[in-house]
């Protein structure tokens, strides 16, 4: 085998092997190619080359999320790593292990007029958990320093939090010159695990917080499937007193859960809001997406307690009085013993279910009176997306569409929920899909998202077990949704920043088996055929046309009839 003859190069190729590294997406270049060389000649590595680095960078945070291991994304000096920084903000945020590894030209030449050459060190230092810059090596003080500091970053990056991390390295010319005699680290420095568990005193505090407290919420963010976590969920469901609030995106499912949340609230009568406002809030996992019951539960001021090791200040409901950092198990395991020892009676956690399942029940009879739309398209969705499949949903309205129908038990849901932006959506379900061939996966995206993130498709690794389905609404049509764009002269022209283009074109360019609906009919004509097996090798394309419709009058309608039924 052969490698780089840099040595700084052999050494990190090394290191990443030894903290689970088995993929890497590199974006061609020259100052990178001592990088480029190591990686693609050692078999122990799986090498997807795509030139757009923003688009390699969702690549690697998708397949980082599905393998659930680190993934090294790497590209030339300059503007080329200042691309990546929308996936290492997402990655940041939903602690997803992205190593980054940035070539650079050398450190005196920075400021100095030289092609490519930027101020690159620590450039991401708000968004990684580790940032360093990784110099030439000439002497042993020079490898023992260089081991060190490598030691370091790329074990921060799988450490208790897990996040990105970034290297820089500047090489020297030459950059191209190969060697067969290998050198590995000898000055490793093995971060060991460790256990993080609940204190006495920290217990104690629990249980007066859980104890003085007769109704008791507990809300789920954004959180990668756990059967555990889902375990003691649902005994903790069970509790009369306690309501367990989730989202699909928090991946636990449960007939004793409330998992539609905007449509639940909406259904609680105004007089009886107050009666649903909890004495105690835990939080767990990441983001949640409904703003409504964000501004419902900081309404309630009650106290907030907080599980997790990443984040542990996140006060997102603006009354948190006591933070743990633990894992959500450990932390709801323990909430669980409170329950099972000093069971309550009241049946707070059961009134709130009772709501929600007035909402399960009544939505196909109200969803069956609304005309063609944006609902009308994500029902249709929701009702034929087949079992066990990783179902990605893009950004904006599409994702608050989609929380309005009941989750799916069997399906995986992603969604760039870290930043809630929608750079990158496409390009992340790419990345997850390849590294999970065995694996069904579907990809339910908005038109601005899609023509944003269309380089996603320019790629010789497009994979045929994924299928993506396109709601062309003609622009951003969370403007038509939210209070305030309406009032404004700007609405349509800026905010909705309205568009009539047909992806058709793409898929062609991209050789993209494309099918198009405008209608219910047109969607059973070709459902079967969407999803059967493909006939090139690569995705399916379906474009759902809701161009012209009245969406946002028709969610306002489709709200109001609940309201009729409980009124």
């Amino acid at each position: 085998m052969i490698s780089s003859a840099k040595l700084e190069v052999q050494l990190l190729v090394d290191g990443c092997k030894k903290v689970g590294v088995t993929h890497v997406v590199i974006s061609p270049g020259s100052r990178n190619a001592p990088l480029s060389i190591a990686f693609d000649e050692d078999p122990h590595f799986q090498i997807f080359v795509v030139p757009d680095e923003r688009v390699a960078a969702f690549y690697a945070h998708g397949m980082a999320q599905k393998l659930k291991q680190p993934v090294v994304v790497t590209c030339t000096s300059g503007s080329a790593p200042l691309n990546y920084y929308p996936a290492i903000a997402e990655a940041f945020y939903q602690e997803t292990p992205l190593i980054v590894i940035s070539a650079d030209r050398p450190v005196e030449w920075v400021d100095q007029g030289d092609g490519q050459t930027i101020r690159q060190e620590r450039v991401f230092d708000q968004m990684v958990l580790k940032s360093v810059q990784l110099n030439e090596i000439h002497s042993d003080n020079q490898r023992w320093h260089f081991e060190r500091k490598l030691s370091e970053v790329l074990q921060s990056a799988v450490g208790k939090r897990r996040g990105p991390v970034h290297v820089n390295i500047p090489f020297s010319e030459p950059l191209y010159e190969t060697t067969s005699d290998i050198h590995i680290l000898k000055n490793w420095v093995e971060l060991a695990e460790t256990e993080t568990i609940l204190t006495k005193q920290s217990k104690s505090r629990l249980e007066t917080l859980w104890n003085e407290s007769m109704k008791r919420l507990v809300i789920v963010g954004q959180h990668p499937q756990d059967p555990d976590l889902q375990e003691v969920l649902e005994k903790l469901a069970l509790d009369g007193s306690t309501a367990v609030l989730v989202e699909h995106t928090s991946n636990v499912r449960s007939p004793y859960f409330v998992s539609n949340i905007d449509r639940t609230l909406n259904i609680i009568p105004e007089s009886e809001l107050t009666s649903f406002h909890p004495d105690c809030i835990v939080t767990v996992g990441g983001a949640i997406v409904s703003k409504k019951i964000k501004v419902f539960l900081r309404q309630s001021k009650a106290p907030v307690i907080r599980f997790g090791i990443d984040f542990p200040f996140m006060d997102t409901y603006q009354n948190l009085r006591f933070t743990v950092p633990v894992s959500a198990l450990e932390g709801l395991k323990f909430i669980l013993e409170l329950v099972q020892k000093n069971p309550h009676k009241s049946r707070f956690g059961f009134a709130w279910k009772k709501i929600d399942q007035f909402g399960s029940d009544d939505q196909k009879q109200i969803c069956a009176t609304q005309p063609w739309s944006d609902l009308k398209a994500m029902e249709f969705i929701m009702d034929v997306i087949p079992d066990y499949v990783n179902l990605h949903i893009s950004n904006s309205s599409l994702i608050r569409y989609a929380l309005l129908f009941d989750p799916i038990k069997t399906v995986n849901y992603w969604c760039n929920r870290g930043t809630s932006g929608i750079d990158g959506s496409s390009s992340t379900a790419v990345g997850s899909a390849i590294v999970s061939p065995n694996e069904a996966h579907v990809l339910v995206t908005g038109d601005l998202s899609f023509f944003y993130d269309s380089n996603a498709w320019w790629s010789k690794y497009l994979p045929s077990n994924l299928r993506i389905i396109l709601v062309n609404n003609g622009g951003g049509d969370i403007f038509n949704i939210i209070p305030g764009p309406k009032s404004t002269n700007q609405w349509k022209k800026i905010f909705v920043a309205e568009q009539t283009l047909s992806a058709e074109d793409v898929a062609r360019t991209y050789e993209l088996e494309y099918f198009n609906a405008a209608s219910q009919s047109d969607l059973d004509r070709q459902l079967e055929q969407f999803f059967s097996e493909s006939t090139n090798g690569k995705p399916k394309l379906l474009e759902i046309n809701t161009m012209n419709e009245p969406n946002s009058t028709i969610l306002e309608n489709y709200f109001k009839a609940f309201k009729k039924r409980v009124e």
